[in-house]
């Protein structure tokens, strides 16, 4: 189930065009059309916390129910999923009221239900239309339009990021990590990395399998205290025990251990510390103990930075993002910095200096970002491991802004 991307003048506008859309989609066809989408009326709703919202209610209801099939677009409204479903359009509508009203983050996402007939609405199943939490007011209409208002944007944003650090500790450990993933590649451009409006220059991958490895990835996470994270043999085998897992779900045979060590390192080595300073001590130590049982599929000197326990990271990507919270600019910020290996090893030397030289010159000029996109694409470049990194300054963040709210409740939980 492919959907065309759409473009408006307006919001109001873009969502006339996608309701039309959307009953075209079903039209003739038993079951039911479920559209996923975030309930934020600001400015920019493809916030990465927005998509981690809508990305954490689909893989939900992906564990309920047999999914016919599912697509996705990502546009002026947002990360959307478009869910072909068996059951009836009211049952699914029922469901899904049922998680805005009562679900932790059920006030971040909205939903139409579709069957071949009619747009099936609250009012139909004798509820009453939904009141946004924040403004008090009816949500349809405010959708329709933006709110400029920055207070309004941190209550949403940061209720989200509280959804993400509650539970117990394997489950917070996953968040983390599915955040931090989505964050990294649910972006409007991706300068050669596959993305959910672009194919990237990998062959190999793409958003859509992207889908499956963090959903197989997160779920592994859940089992990561069963695993000695003192013990580097085990960590090892949790991190090969992804990487096989992975392959499975994305349905090729590439290796994607280089991402899960990278991320499940600094996992491990959380949960190890004794304060966030000391994260980057524990990454070294794991990454020295763990190199007497691997040959890191021969390529050692990708895996240097973790050596210095990702210092680069600690001292730069970190402080960087936190200042200027722009995901994109961030990316280019890694990638003018580090020596990629994926774009040495695949395209050279040369190519990595001028990807280099690029990102360091646009990564403030938003309007110029199409000018190093095309440079990557025509070149068949993709900055997987600047990507990765870009995760793991996610990942840090999080921890770093949260380290003892999260420590405490590790304790509680043990």
């Amino acid at each position: 189930m492919k959907v065309v991307q759409l473009k408006s003048e307006s919001i109001k506008e873009l969502r006339i065009k996608r309701k039309s859309l959307m009953q075209g989609m079903i039209e003739g066809q038993e079951g039911s059309l479920l559209v996923l989408k975030t309930a934020y009326a600001g400015k920019n709703r493809k916030h990465h916390l927005l998509s981690y919202a809508i990305f954490t209610i689909f893989f939900e209801l992906w564990d309920r129910f047999m999914l016919e099939s599912w697509s996705y677009t990502f546009d002026e409204e947002g990360l959307i999923f478009y869910i072909k479903l068996e059951e009836s359009a009211d049952k699914i509508k029922d469901i899904l009221v049922h998680y805005e009203d009562y679900h932790p983050l059920g006030f971040a996402i909205d939903s139409d239900v579709f069957d071949k007939d009619t747009h099936v609405s609250r009012e139909d199943i004798n509820v009453a239309s939904r009141v946004d939490k924040f403004t008090q007011t009816s949500l349809d209409s405010l959708l329709e339009s933006e709110i400029d208002d920055d207070e309004y944007e941190r209550k949403f944003f940061k209720e989200i990021e509280n959804y993400m650090l509650k539970g117990d500790k394997q489950t917070i450990l996953s968040n983390i990590l599915m955040y931090s993933y989505v964050s990294a590649y649910t972006k409007s451009i991706g300068f050669g990395m596959y993305g959910p409006n672009y194919r990237g220059s990998n062959e190999h991958m793409n958003f859509e399998k992207f889908i499956h490895l963090v959903r197989t990835y997160r779920d592994e996470t859940l089992n990561i205290f069963n695993y000695n994270s003192k013990d580097p043999e085990s960590i090892l085998a949790f991190q090969e025990m992804v990487n096989q897992k992975i392959k499975i779900s994305v349905l090729n045979q590439e290796s994607y251990f280089y991402t899960v060590f990278m991320t499940s390192t600094v996992l491990f080595a959380f949960i190890n510390s004794r304060g966030y300073a000391d994260i980057t001590k524990q990454i070294k130590k794991i990454a020295v103990e763990i190199e007497g049982f691997t040959e890191f599929e021969n390529e050692r000197e990708r895996y240097d930075i973790a050596f210095t326990g990702y210092r680069e990271a600690f001292n730069h990507y970190v402080p960087f993002y936190q200042k200027n919270r722009s995901v994109i600019s961030t990316l280019l910020f890694i990638m003018s910095r580090y020596d990629d290996y994926s774009i040495v090893t695949y395209n050279g030397e040369k190519n990595l200096m001028k990807a280099q030289f690029l990102a360091k010159n646009l990564i403030f000029k938003e309007d110029k970002w199409d000018e190093l996109n095309k440079f990557c694409t025509s070149s068949y470049l993709y900055p997987h491991d600047a990507t990765t990194l870009l995760v793991v300054t996610c990942m840090l963040d999080v921890l770093q802004r949260n380290y003892l709210k999260i420590k405490i409740l590790f304790d509680t939980n043990h």
